[in-house]
């Protein structure tokens, strides 16, 4: 959950700043929900956006991320438990409960260490390539910002 935190604070700093210095006319929308930010900063960053030229690695980087948003929504929303096999390997079980259409849906995830070990390396890696490109395009509207 550190790493998801750490994307989603650097996409909330991303959005404010993105408001703080947006040409006249733009509008940057600043929504409660993290889904909704992330889509906000991908229309802010994306060729059409009017961030689209600063932002472009920005944009890639924020598109990559979101493919871990069924996982973010899985951990965090859902509950956990934890097993040992037999041979001592533990394995995460995580059910949640969403209404889709109208009706129930659950879910059930299970990750053997080995995959879970995989994927938090991989959420942690896309993480900080966001967090820096972000990072990255803070800094170049920053510089362009009067003293």
């Amino acid at each position: 959950m550190h790493h998801i935190a750490a994307a989603e604070k650097a996409v909330t700093e991303t959005l404010l700043l993105l408001d703080g210095v947006k040409p006249e006319g733009a509008k940057i929308k600043l929504r409660h929900l993290i889904g909704q930010r992330f889509e906000d900063l991908s229309a802010a960053t994306g060729p059409d956006g009017p961030f689209a030229e600063a932002g472009e690695a920005a944009h890639k980087a924020i598109e990559n991320y979101r493919q871990h948003e069924a996982f973010r929504t899985l951990l965090c929303h859902g509950v956990a438990q934890v097993t040992a096999t037999r041979n001592g390997a533990w394995v995460l079980v995580i059910r949640s409960l969403s209404i889709r259409a109208r009706q129930a849906e659950e879910t059930t995830a299970v990750f053997e260490k080995a995959d879970a070990e995989k994927k938090l390396a991989q959420l942690k890696s896309d993480g900080q390539k966001l967090a820096s490109n972000l990072g990255q395009l803070r800094k170049k509207l920053q510089a362009k910002i009067p003293n």
